[in-house]
């Protein structure tokens, strides 16, 4: 018994010192008033929680090339509503892509509307916070 008391506090000593990691607001990154829309090459789609990530290469008006990272909701919220990034999303495709733009003036955003390779405009979010998909 008192093994397991020193043990219990090793334990809660060791997780004390463990930074936590806590998840951020989405307006607290991303400013809905500051839209941006870009076209580019999809470099890597990344369907993994806690966000959907998409990677654009978009070329500047002085011939540099920057990544772009787009973020969303989960993907089980697009898998709710039958969207697979595996299945939909091609990488060395072109998109364009409009977006909120991060606050910190890094080349991220979150995701308002895609549009395809073949012209197809796909509302992922509506620009409210509140409706993460845009339903």
């Amino acid at each position: 018994m008192k093994h397991a008391y020193g043990l219990m506090a090793l334990l809660a000593v060791l997780l004390i010192g463990v930074p936590v990691r806590a998840h951020h607001a989405t307006q607290a990154e991303f400013d809905q008033n500051n839209v941006k829309t870009i076209t580019g090459t999809m470099t890597r789609v990344m369907w993994v929680n806690p966000h959907v990530n998409w990677h654009m290469d978009v070329k500047n008006e002085d011939g540099s090339v920057t990544d772009w990272t787009i973020v969303a909701a989960a993907p089980g919220q697009f898998r709710s509503i039958g969207l697979s990034g595996r299945d939909f999303f091609k990488v060395g495709e072109t998109y364009t892509a409009s977006i909120a733009l991060a606050r910190n003036g890094s080349s991220r955003g979150h995701i308002l509307t895609f549009i395809t390779p073949d012209g197809k405009t796909l509302k992922i979010w509506s620009g409210n916070f509140d409706d993460p998909l845009g339903k």
